[in-house]
């Protein structure tokens, strides 16, 4: 009986232990977190990818990864009306500026339903693969 109780309690634990590191920004939220080479053979390799930038418009102008698409996280309306749009049956491969609005940005769209792969340094990792 003692050993049923306390793998009971474990299992809660767990469970209470999950949902709050995801509260937290916990990066697991996301399905993947890829380093820059990973992500851009990820993304190239999958036919069924749609590539969002959660930056600002203004980071945005100043250079994207080619083919993304704008939606800012930072703008709270516009980007949970974004994400109604999106196809859920798409792999999204999500980045920003470092990481942490689309570590943001994934916690949102996870919870939506959707397939989430981030990149791990976000646009400066990128800029720095792809100039070297």
């Amino acid at each position: 009986m003692k050993k049923i109780f306390t793998r009971i309690a474990m299992f809660f634990a767990c469970i209470v232990f999950a949902g709050c590191g995801a509260a937290n920004g916990d990066r697991s939220v996301t399905d993947k977190i890829l380093e820059v080479g990973e992500y851009v053979q990820a993304l190239q390799a999958d036919e069924n990818a749609f590539l969002l930038d959660v930056r600002r418009a203004d980071e945005y102008a100043q250079g994207y990864i080619p083919g993304a698409t704008l939606l800012d996280v930072t703008d709270a309306e516009s980007f949970a009306q974004g994400i109604e749009k999106l196809d859920k049956e798409k792999t999204i491969y999500i980045y920003c500026r470092s990481g942490r609005r689309s570590r943001m940005a994934a916690q949102q769209l996870t919870a939506k339903g959707f397939n989430v792969v981030d990149l791990k340094g976000g646009y400066n990792a990128w800029k720095e693969y792809t100039n070297k």
